[in-house]
């Protein structure tokens, strides 16, 4: 596999994830019903957007998440399956992480039982993955064909959401008055 840590890490890809300024902004609306909708085609109980920073991944948007991840709204990469498929910069198909030993060490599974686990890096227009829209479940899953289709075709609708935000940000700073000291 990839070398994580060193793909996590990569400069110019935290700086296209720093660039979309969405770490910490807080639920949004349209992010939440992303993970809802995730989660509801794909009959999965826990779907996320995430925001894989160098040391930790940040829920833009979660649905089904446990307390007290759902209020923290992060967790540290040793917790993070999203790290992986932000790495490979593919689709990430798990459907049973009680196997992979590359999981063994992974807190997500040995202490919140994540146990299956599909997600679609979400992808820059530079082509940098800077999180992903997952769906997990407890139990073993096979995932079908149709469900990853169905998870690709809400990545780029969520993907299309992040630029919008990008655009209106964009558009929020040329309205404002220019500050002088």
């Amino acid at each position: 596999m990839t070398d994580v840590a060193a793909a996590v890490g990569d400069p110019e890809r935290l700086a296209a994830l720093r660039r979309l300024v969405l770490l910490d902004t807080g639920p949004s609306k349209a992010f939440d019903r992303l993970a809802r909708l995730a989660a509801r085609t794909l009959r999965a109980p826990i779907a996320l957007v995430t925001l894989v920073d160098v040391d930790r991944q940040y829920f833009k948007a979660s649905f089904g998440l446990p307390e007290p991840l759902a209020t923290a709204r992060e967790t540290p990469l040793s917790y993070s399956v999203c790290q992986y498929a932000v790495a490979i910069g593919a689709p990430l198909v798990v459907c049973d992480a009680r196997v992979e030993h590359w999981l063994d060490d992974n807190l997500a599974v040995t202490e919140f039982g994540v146990t299956s686990y599909a997600g679609i890096p979400l992808l820059t227009g530079d082509g940098f993955a800077i999180g992903t829209l997952c769906v997990l479940d407890l139990v073993p899953r096979s995932w079908t064909d149709d469900d990853l289709a169905n998870l690709e075709d809400l990545a780029a609708v969520t993907m299309r959401e992040i630029r919008l935000h990008q655009l209106e940000r964009r558009a929020r700073l040329q309205r404002a008055p220019a500050r002088y000291p």
